[in-house]
């Protein structure tokens, strides 16, 4: 028989249960992509909804007020497509 999971331990979304685990965020700044590695936070495991606790969130703030003085970890190249990448009929992509 599976134990009864609490209400605050249950997705806001779809009901999923929540487990513990790290995950990324990407944020949109000011047009700028910003990316957070390694957060822990409570994890959907049936919509992949994360949860962040107060601390984590406020980590996150700061390092968005930050941003410009932060030293990255690393810089990512990022593909960016658009409605127009997708073929028209009779046309296939070409890699």
């Amino acid at each position: 028989m599976k134990p009864k999971v609490a209400q605050e331990d249950l997705c806001d979304f779809c009901g999923g249960e929540l487990q513990e685990g790290i995950t990324n965020l990407e944020l949109r700044i000011d047009g700028e992509l910003i990316v957070c590695e390694g957060l822990p936070a409570q994890i959907c495991r049936q919509c992949g909804e994360a949860y962040f606790s107060a601390q984590v969130a406020h980590q996150i703030d700061e390092i968005i007020a930050q941003r410009k003085e932060l030293k990255p970890i690393r810089y990512a190249q990022v593909p960016i497509f658009s409605i127009e990448s997708i073929p028209t009929e009779g046309r296939t992509l070409t890699g």
